[in-house]
């Protein structure tokens, strides 16, 4: 009799335990619906809008790094170099010839400037969680880099939109990059609108000088650097209108790799590939992947 109890009292407490599971927020969504049994991961776009003289800068990176140790592949962090921090000139009291590099892009100066999303103006460090928030007369979409961690965790509790694959294959003898993205929108989620595809090239691991606080470090290790786009500042449109679900959309792309970028060399095995999906109306991105150049 008491051997029956025990076992009755044991099934109550594994039915219990059953009742109280919580799913893992962050865990990848299977879309069910016209038979798609795709795994879809939602994947996080973290835009760093930093400069080399810029005194608090490297506890944004610090930030931005815990976020990629913390949610490892559903997180791409791109280092945008923008503003009076990031100009090229020796400032004052740093020894003759430092802060010379120029690590600002087309592309960037025209993301922080004031016609649109005019991060340096708010001053530095800050930047964006999938561009989220933005409209013109505001600065909502201006994340500081403390409020990072918990923008990231609720995007990603929630349920992928697309998917975005890329897929690079190197030529180290003419340094060329053939580069082929896959956009595809979920069947399970109804989109409408315009969107567009943009595909940068990132460079990490660039030792050169950063100010922290006061002081200068000559080899600061400089990550996740943007350093130019491969498809225009604004990328290529993907779809307008009611998407057709489940479809590929494929777009293919060569670049070449150059020596080095304003006298910055490139290193071909520190170069990434990223790419996003954003709608056109107000520029939040809905998808995000990156891949080494050298596989």
């Amino acid at each position: 009799m008491k051997k029956l109890f025990y076992i009755l009292l044991f099934s109550i407490a594994v039915l219990a335990q059953s009742c109280d599971y919580v799913s893992n927020p962050n865990e990848a969504i299977t879309s069910g619906g016209s038979g798609d049994s795709t795994v879809h991961q939602r994947v996080v776009l973290v835009e760093d809008y930093t400069g080399h003289k810029c005194t608090a800068c490297p506890q944004a990176a610090i930030e931005a790094n815990q976020l990629l140790a913390t949610y490892g592949e559903k997180v791409v962090v791109v280092g945008v170099h923008a503003g009076f921090f990031a100009t090229p000139t020796t400032p004052a009291g740093a020894p003759a010839g430092s802060y010379l590099a120029d690590f600002r892009t087309t592309a960037g100066t025209a993301y922080d400037s004031p016609t649109y999303f005019g991060i340096s103006n708010q001053g530095n460090p800050n930047g964006m969680i999938n561009r989220k928030d933005y409209t013109p007369t505001t600065t909502t979409h201006i994340k500081s880099y403390g409020s990072w961690n918990t923008e990231v965790a609720g995007l990603l509790a929630l349920p992928a939109v697309a998917d975005l694959k890329i897929t690079n294959t190197y030529n180290a003898s003419t340094r060329s990059i053939s580069i082929n993205t896959s956009s595809e929108f979920i069947a399970d989620t109804l989109v409408t609108g315009s969107y567009s595809l943009i595909v940068m090239i990132t460079q990490d691991s660039i030792l050169d000088w950063q100010l922290d606080g006061t002081t200068h470090i000559p080899n600061y290790v400089h990550r996740h650097v943007l350093r130019d786009n491969v498809n225009g500042t604004w990328g290529e449109a993907l779809t307008t209108g009611t998407v057709t679900p489940n479809a590929s959309i494929t777009k293919n792309y060569t670049y070449t790799l150059p020596g080095a970028y304003l006298g910055i060399t490139c290193n071909e095995n520190h170069c990434h590939v990223v790419a996003f999906i954003y709608n056109t109306a107000n520029y939040e991105v809905l998808q995000a992947a990156e891949a080494k150049v050298v596989q």
